[in-house]
């Protein structure tokens, strides 16, 4: 193991190689700052594949949540940030001596994904450490990662294990910040300090992600949701102001664990309000520092690699499993998409659909997608998807629908009663025109 710069450390990257950045909360600021100020290999560049990203994406030259205020763009549409045209990446931002690719689109790629420069790569999360493993078609050269310090001959991986105990197995060249805020977490998070050939210090805090703030819609789907959840559950959650509400009401319920991919800061609402025999299991942390001592202290809290939160099998064989999740929208036979809009790609395949069929093999699951029945003034139940639209999830995996408007449930239904009972729980301004559509289409 070397201790190196962040610059140092880049430059070690070797022509073509497979690159794969943290996600989520895990920012290597001085690492990605390097990879900005880094010439690359334009002859034969490396390609960095990431996930979603709660931060700026340093290397790309997008500005970070704290960022002043953007100006508004000239064509009077959303702000861009105060380096960056609409539709392109800002001035640090990556050369032709890399490129970029995601799996996961985070809402600040959003505005660049026509630009050219990001490839978006259609993975389920679970796959990512068969497809980026040792034996996989995209096996990493290289990963990046962020821990806490070394102790008693291992560092710990803290609040993101997910993929990382795969890629570290697969990679030839493993370079990790060390972070001195990192907390230490329990589970299968200890990796042996020989697997890491270089190690950074840490130029930066440590990646938090805001709190959601929920209204009376969100409250509204949130107490149907709650009463389709069944005592002595194991329960699912997406991000986003309704699973953070969710998540913080579960203590209210009888018996209830989790199971999930990611957590938010509500799970410290419901540690300090459930019992001593409840469990969590997760692979990643994001909220605030606050959440991830608290966390990561409480035995009751494990974080587990992906083919843990995210293996159907093992998930199936956890009674009551109940998953609860989100789309952009959804059609009336059913389809879901939740991963583009209008065209573009805006989030990516994720793990709903490891969800939704775990909760159908779990004896006493269940599956719930809940949404707000409108966004920017469009209904999201429609009539079909659009030609381009993504099917994330197929209607026949759709059991629970609920809106603010009430709960449909798809399961057992044939095609004109499932349309029937969309219709039922969209926003009513839309209701005559979905009626149309299911007449004129069933």
């Amino acid at each position: 193991m070397r201790k190196l710069s962040a610059a140092k450390a880049i430059a070690l990257i070797p022509p073509g190689a497979r690159v794969v950045l943290p996600h989520g909360c895990i920012e290597p600021h001085g690492i990605f700052r390097a990879i900005a100020k880094s010439p690359g290999v334009p002859e034969n560049p490396p390609f960095l594949y990431a996930g979603m990203q709660f931060g700026g994406y340093g290397f790309l030259g997008v500005a970070p949540p704290d960022s002043p205020p953007a100006s508004p763009s000239r064509s009077g549409g959303r702000p861009e940030t105060a380096d960056t045209a609409p539709g392109e990446l800002g001035r640090g931002a990556i050369g032709a001596g890399y490129r970029f690719v995601t799996w996961q689109v985070g809402p600040r790629l959003r505005p660049h994904m026509r630009s050219g420069r990001i490839g978006f790569l259609p993975l389920r999360f679970r796959d990512i450490p068969r497809v980026f493993g040792e034996d996989g078609p995209l096996r990493a050269d290289v990963v990046v990662l962020q821990c806490a310090p070394p102790r008693d001959g291992n560092v710990n991986l803290g609040i993101s294990c997910s993929i990382f105990p795969s890629l570290i197995a697969a990679a030839r060249l493993v370079i990790a910040e060390i972070h001195p805020d990192m907390p230490r977490s329990a589970g299968p998070t200890e990796i042996p300090l020989d697997l890491v050939d270089v190690t950074v210090e840490a130029e930066g805090p440590l990646g938090t992600l805001a709190r959601s703030t929920p209204d009376d819609v969100d409250r509204a789907i949130v107490r149907m949701v709650l009463d389709l959840v069944p005592e002595n559950a194991w329960v699912q959650l997406g991000v986003g102001a309704i699973p953070e509400l969710v998540l913080e009401s579960l203590a209210d319920l009888s018996g209830v664990r989790i199971h999930s991919g990611m957590l938010t800061d509500g799970l410290a609402d419901f540690l300090d309000r459930a019992g001593p025999e409840t469990q969590v299991v997760t692979g990643e942390l994001e909220g605030s520092q606050a959440m991830y001592v608290r966390a990561t202290a409480d035995p009751r809290v494990t974080l587990q690699p992906t083919t843990v939160t995210h293996d159907v099998p093992h998930l199936g064989n956890l009674e009551r499993f109940t998953a609860v999740n989100s789309a952009l929208e959804i059609d009336l036979t059913g389809q879901v998409n939740g991963e583009t809009i209008d065209g573009v790609q805006v989030s990516g395949v994720g793990g709903s659909l490891d969800f939704v069929e775990a909760a159908r093999c779990s004896s006493g699951g269940r599956s719930v997608l809940a949404l707000r029945s409108t966004a920017r003034g469009r209904s999201r139940i429609v009539p079909r998807l659009a030609s381009g639209s993504a099917v994330t999830i197929p209607r026949y995996a759709v059991d629970f629908v609920v809106t603010e408007h009430g709960v449909a449930r798809l399961g057992g239904l044939d095609l004109r009663a499932r349309a029937e009972a969309l219709t039922a729980i969209a926003a009513p301004e839309f209701r005559d025109e979905l009626a149309r559509a299911t007449r004129e289409n069933t």
